[in-house]
């Protein structure tokens, strides 16, 4: 859709519309106005046309460079959704903008419907010689977003883009992308001083009734912190918990990110208890949250780093002290995503099959799942192994 620039000049201030037109070869045109009330007006004229992509009122054909095809891509995301799903929330379009802003950078000669797999391949050098690996995996990723969300509009009959894709990691990977996993005996000792923490003196002792179930809650159910940040009492029972919904960066509490992360994860007895035993101090909370702050809203991320978890590994004995720029500056060996990591680990080495392993991590595809802990998996092979030795000395006679 049509957005504002505010520009200053040496002549002084004037409003810049950039809004959709087929005739253009970058795809857009720019009108200026000398108040933002004018220019504001003449986006609402240029909304109203350009919704009807939307509304499915035969503007499809309009459509024919990328920058309008991303364009539209980005209005779906925001105001409707793509593909029956949930409009996505505000720091996802802020992620996703950012994809778009790499995607406009490349000269795109084509309109959109003469682009051919070539084209794909070309887009793909161009990203990986011009950004980060991952923000060239994460942008070609959103790409095919845009060319199915075309498709779906009729811009296009076929995907150019199917099968094209950028590898997560490079020829050291296996080694080196490896995610962080706490041993048992740190997992113990970080478990142990969420106790230590809260016997200081009163004001720890009021501060870690929350955190310690906090710490607890995150290492037997693997949730991330922002399903734990958004987590409600309703959502929370005997012997499980429920994971329907997640508080952002910004504390807006909305649905999880995807179907899969839906889910019911199983809690032991003791981590139950414990957490009820905090009810009986959590603060009110409009929002009916397990851990608001005192004035019932979402706790902030950073609260939870700096005030529980980089003193919890420290007590721990898990920090390092390292020399940043002349200044000794204290890290924490893990961080708190590591619970997560941790819990994923238990399930692998318990022998939970990898169905099973993604339903409870929430992944939207298994192959998040093999990419993230497929070399822990690897372990298993001497196992399969032997039980394929076993399985033919009972059939097989010699």
């Amino acid at each position: 859709m049509a957005d504002i620039r505010k520009r200053t000049t040496g002549k002084g201030v004037s409003y810049q519309v950039r809004y959709l037109d087929a005739a253009a070869r970058s795809g857009h045109a720019y009108r200026s106005f000398p108040t933002r009330k004018a220019a504001q007006a003449f986006k609402a004229e240029r909304d109203v046309e350009e919704s009807g992509l939307i509304r499915g009122l035969g503007l499809q054909t309009e459509i024919r460079s990328v920058p309008q095809a991303v364009d539209l891509w980005l209005d779906i995301c925001e105001r409707v959704g793509r593909d029956g799903r949930e409009p996505i929330e505000v720091m996802t379009l802020k992620e996703y903008r950012r994809r778009a802003n790499v995607m406009l950078r490349h000269p795109w000669r084509k309109p959109i419907q003469r682009l051919e797999p070539a084209d794909i391949v070309q887009f793909r050098t161009w990203l990986l010689e011009t950004v980060s690996r991952d923000l060239a995996r994460r942008t070609l990723s959103s790409f095919h977003s845009v060319l199915l969300e075309m498709k779906l509009q009729g811009v296009i009959c076929d995907d150019p883009a199917a099968g094209i894709t950028v590898r997560a990691g490079g020829r050291y990977d296996d080694e080196e992308s490896r995610v962080e996993i706490p041993s048992d005996q740190e997992m113990r000792d970080i478990l142990a001083a969420t106790a230590e923490m809260g016997r200081r003196n009163d004001f720890m002792e009021k501060c870690w009734a929350r955190y310690r179930p906090m710490i607890h809650l995150l290492a037997f159910s693997g949730l991330r912190s922002s399903e734990l940040r958004g987590l409600s009492w309703s959502n929370l029972h005997e012997d499980r918990v429920e994971v329907r919904q997640r508080a952002d960066k910004r504390g807006v509490i909305g649905p999880v990110k995807s179907r899969a992360g839906r889910r019911t994860i199983e809690l032991p007895t003791r981590v139950v208890e414990m957490i009820v035993e905090w009810r009986e101090r959590c603060p009110e909370s409009e929002l009916d949250l397990v851990f608001p702050t005192a004035q019932g809203k979402p706790i902030a991320l950073a609260n939870i780093r700096n005030s529980a978890w980089i003193p919890l590994l420290r007590e721990a004995g898990l920090t390092t002290q390292e020399t940043v720029e002349g200044r000794s500056v204290e890290r924490a060996r893990y961080t708190p995503h590591a619970l997560r990591h941790f819990y994923a680990s238990k399930l692998i080495e318990k022998k939970k099959d990898a169905k099973f392993i993604q339903e409870r991590m929430g992944h939207a595809r298994i192959e998040i799942t093999f990419d993230v802990y497929g070399h822990l998996m690897k372990d298993r092979d001497e196992a399969h192994r032997r039980t394929a030795e076993e399985l033919a000395d009972e059939l097989l006679l010699d």
